[in-house]
């Protein structure tokens, strides 16, 4: 695995597999959902070789990697055994309604952007072959499969959302899909003229049925599958379980539909509609101000996660009017900025291994559209290339306000991404694009030469802890090496590096003085922090958590000081030994990375006396 170093520290500081509830990715983040935030270490994330920040934003646990995210979050799946059917057992806490919502519809857009992007993007191609007049619709079938299959990704957008939000909900995905394929049915839409919802008669002759149409919608298909799911839950939890494979999805229909087509969907088909003509009015009523003031603000929105929302709001723009005057500007005029601020700093700076970062991220940002490194590794890093960017951001919108640039498909605005400016009369819009671009690049990179920054010539490094700790053994065994433990956690020493001894007896005493960090309910494991700084993790046995705590008697409290030798808790090795389960006690020192050299002993049996590891 190229990233098996960054994901095991990844895994260890967000509180180990166990306290991951799912993972999923974006184009540069992984977004985790932790069980118990309190248990992840933020600033041990933070100074992971590899990370460029985090964010804790909407429910879920950001961290930014860059461009080659997804080779690490496919790193992280295998090692914490990761997979996209895993069912959550463990509920997590309660989020606030906002960071609920915020989390619902990250996890249910953003799995189907690279089906809007593919379309879009066919379909700017398609628009430059017949500009060029070279075929069409008309004089090519080639031209007209293509046209339709483009065309399918925002006709049945419906569809792809309720689908993306049933795995975000965790009810069945092939039922939401059938809800969503309802909602664009070419029945419905036959008696389905105007945009405006228009009364066309009753369901059981008495509930009023309101028709709109709700292709290329995205609301009515989210809050749909959220209400499914609820649905499905409520039936599956009182049903017969003899009956549920029968009744569950015709029961589920049977209430979904009138709910669907009387209440739901007509509801936020007006509030889809309503967003997109808000959004509108600002554009037309405030024009090159609107978009010159969100172009300040946009580069902020970036660093803290928010611009999500924009992206959005200019989906639903696009397929409701054809086109996106708002959030791909932002976008467009943010990427140039960055990308100029980058490739200034890397022009300046007398860093080498800095000027290597600007360059790459500099690049990244004018040809991917992906400006976290440079946000992360160059601006919030030197902060007044963050006031460059604002400048030139706000240069360049003010321009494109003015000439009304338009986007007509949905991606990521880079140098290479031209073709989703073309549209509209002749190539007008295209030719201000590519001014935009130029004006906010120049004017951040001017911008940054004149107001420079703070060289990081010296690179802070770690320190390192170069003094001798030693580690009694808290039990006395047969010693054997971490790597042979049959738990790919310990072998793997994603905790930590450490040893294992066989235990001969259930008595585990304590390897140093110092103070108990972590005890738990099962009392399976103890932690404890010497006086000398090491964190040390005592497991006892492979899988004990899942006893409950029966085998085992605690002497000890979190937070209660103890002296090497004190007794700490007991097991019965009896009853771990009935249960089927390995008694192999790990001795584990959580913060390996803060020594040079963690080093066993070379005895094949201990006592509590005899020293287990050596720490320098």
């Amino acid at each position: 695995m190229k990233y098996e170093k960054l994901s095991k520290e990844i895994i260890e500081a967000v509180g180990g597999k166990d306290n991951i509830i799912s993972l999923q990715h974006c184009m540069t983040r992984l977004r985790f959902t932790l069980k118990d935030e309190s248990q992840a270490d933020d600033e041990k994330i933070k100074g992971i070789d590899g990370v460029l920040s985090l964010i804790k934003k909407g429910g879920q646990y950001q961290i930014i990697i860059g461009t080659h995210v997804h080779d690490v979050y496919l790193d992280v799946c295998k090692i914490a055994d990761i997979s996209d059917e895993q069912e959550i057992k463990e509920k997590p806490k309660k989020k606030n309604i906002f960071n609920s919502m915020f989390s619902a519809i990250i996890g249910a857009i953003g799995p189907i952007i690279p089906i809007l992007v593919g379309t879009g993007l066919g379909k700017c191609i398609l628009l430059f072959i017949s500009t060029m007049g070279w075929a069409s619709a008309e004089t090519s079938m080639t031209f007209y499969v293509f046209s339709f299959v483009f065309d399918a990704g925002f006709t049945f957008l419906p569809v792809f959302v309720a689908v993306a939000a049933a795995k975000h909900f965790k009810c069945n995905m092939f039922m939401a899909a059938l809800l969503g394929c309802a909602l664009v049915h070419p029945n419905w839409n036959a008696i389905v003229s105007s945009t405006d919802p228009k009364f066309i008669g009753q369901m059981f002759g008495v509930l009023p049925l309101y028709g709109m149409p709700y292709t290329s919608s995205l609301i009515p298909a989210l809050l749909m599958v959220w209400v499914m799911s609820k649905v499905e839950f409520t039936l599956n939890r009182y049903l017969p379980e003899l009956l549920k494979g029968m009744l569950t999805p015709l029961l589920t229909l049977l209430i979904m539909t009138p709910l669907t087509f009387v209440v739901l969907a007509p509801a936020m088909g007006i509030i889809s509609i309503y967003l997109g003509d808000a959004l509108l009015w600002v554009y037309n009523t405030f024009g090159m101000f609107a978009i010159a003031i969100m172009c300040i603000v946009y580069p902020w929105m970036v660093a803290t996660g928010m611009h999500e929302t924009l992206a959005i709001a200019g989906i639903q723009i696009l397929s409701q009017s054809g086109y996106d005057p708002f959030s791909r500007t932002l976008t467009l005029t943010a990427n140039m900025a960055q990308g100029a601020a980058a490739f200034a700093c890397a022009i300046k700076t007398k860093n080498k291994e800095f000027r290597n970062t600007c360059v790459s991220a500099g690049f990244t940002a004018f040809f991917a559209g992906i400006t976290e490194p440079c946000i992360y590794g160059v601006s919030l890093r030197l902060k007044t290339p963050m006031y460059a960017v604002m400048i030139g951001s706000c240069l360049g919108g003010l321009y494109a306000g003015f000439t009304a640039l338009k986007a007509f498909a949905f991606m990521t605005p880079s140098v290479i991404n031209f073709p989703m400016w073309m549209g509209g009369n002749g190539n007008a819009n295209l030719i201000n694009a590519i001014i935009t671009m130029i004006i906010s690049a120049v004017g951040t990179f001017v911008a940054m030469l004149v107001i420079g920054f703070e060289d990081p010539i010296d690179e802070t490094k770690p320190k390192v802890n170069n003094t001798i700790n030693t580690v009694q053994s808290p039990v006395e065994g047969h010693v054997i090496d971490l790597n042979d433990v049959n738990d790919e956690m310990f072998s793997g020493e994603v905790l930590g590096k450490g040893i294992a001894v066989i235990p001969q007896d259930g008595k585990i005493y304590a390897p140093a003085d110092g103070v108990i960090s972590a005890t738990f309910e099962t009392k399976h494991a103890i932690g404890l922090t010497t006086d000398k700084g090491v964190e040390i993790l005592i497991h006892i046995g492979i899988d004990t958590v899942k006893l409950d705590g029966r085998p085992f008697v605690q002497y000890v409290t979190k937070g209660q000081t103890v002296k090497q030798g004190d007794l700490l808790l007991e097991v019965d090795l009896t009853q771990i030994k009935e249960a089927g389960l390995d008694a192999t006690t790990m001795v584990v020192v959580t913060n390996s990375s803060n020594y040079l050299e963690i080093i066993p002993t070379q005895q094949k049996n201990v006592t509590k006396k005899d020293s287990l590891l050596t720490i320098i």
